[in-house]
C-alpha cells in the first residue's frame, strides 16, 4: 500500500481478532493526548499491524485526513499513533515525516521536499495529527524485519474507514469494557436508536424504543401526526 513492491505484511481490523491491544485505546496518557487534539467525542478509525519487510521501498508522502474531501483549512479530525514494535532506525525504515506541514493549507504534498525521520526505540509512540505529511521508510536492511501497531481516532461525527458497527461481532463488543465499546461507535449522537442508548440495544437487541407511543395512538390527536 503505497509503495512499489508491496512488502508489507497488514492485518487490519485488530480488535474484532484479539484483547490484546484494547488496553492501549483505554490507556490515560494516550486518551489524553488523542482527545487534546480532536475534542472528547472520538472514535476509533482503524486498527493495523504491520510488518515492512526486508527490500520494502519507501512508501509516499501522504496526509491521513485525506479521505475525507473537506476543503482546508479545517478542524482537527484525524490523531494517529504508531507504537513500535522493534527498533526503528534508518536501515529499517524509520518513517519520514515534514514537521509542521499540517499546518500548511495551502499547498499540496510534495514528494520532494526535506523529511525528518523518526527513530524509535521499541515499545516508543510517535503520534501526529492527521494533516501532517508522512510516509514509511525504506527498509534496506538485508534481514531486519519493522513491526508496528497503527492505531487512528477520528471525531465522532465522521465515518470511520473501518467500520466497527460491523467489524466487530456483537457478541465479542460485549466483553469490552464501556468505555471501549463507545470509541467503537456505541454512543449516543442525536436520536440514537429510536431515542434509545446503542449499548442498551447492544445487549437487549430491541431497535424500537418500548417507551414510545405507537402511531396509531398519535392518531386524531390534536398534537398527532395524523392530525
Amino acid at each position: 500500500m503505497g509503495t512499489k513492491t508491496g512488502k508489507t505484511w497488514r492485518a487490519h481490523n485488530l480488535l474484532a481478532k484479539t484483547r490484546a491491544v484494547d488496553y492501549l485505546f483505554l490507556d490515560r496518557r494516550i486518551r489524553a493526548l488523542i482527545e487534546g487534539v480532536l475534542g472528547p467525542r472520538v472514535q476509533v478509525n482503524v486498527t493495523t499491524l504491520f510488518n515492512v519487510l526486508p527490500g520494502e521501498t519507501r512508501q509516499f508522502l501522504h496526509q491521513d485526513d485525506g479521505l475525507w474531501p473537506i476543503p482546508r483549512p479545517h478542524p482537527h479530525f484525524v490523531c494517529n499513533a504508531l507504537i513500535a514494535l522493534d527498533d526503528y532506525d534508518l536501515e529499517n525504515g524509520a518513517t519520514h515525516i515534514v514537521p509542521y506541514s499540517h499546518k500548511w493549507h495551502d499547498r499540496k504534498v510534495d514528494q520532494d521536499i526535506e523529511t525528518t525521520r523518526v527513530v524509535m526505540r521499541s515499545g516508543t509512540m510517535l503520534m501526529w495529527e492527521g494533516g501532517l505529511w508522512h510516509g514509511g521508510g525504506a527498509n534496506t536492511s538485508k534481514d531486519r524485519e519493522r513491526l508496528g501497531f497503527f492505531m487512528s481516532h477520528n471525531v465522532a461525527y465522521l465515518r470511520p474507514q473501518e467500520i466497527q458497527l460491523v467489524s466487530v461481532p456483537r457478541e465479542t463488543v460485549k466483553q469490552m469494557p464501556t468505555e471501549l465499546q463507545r470509541l467503537l461507535g456505541y454512543h449516543r449522537f442525536g436520536i440514537g436508536v429510536d431515542g434509545r442508548d446503542p449499548i442498551d440495544v447492544l445487549y437487549d437487541g430491541n431497535v424500537f424504543n418500548p417507551t414510545a407511543k405507537l402511531a396509531q395512538e398519535w392518531r386524531g390527536t390534536q398534537d398527532g401526526i395524523g392530525r
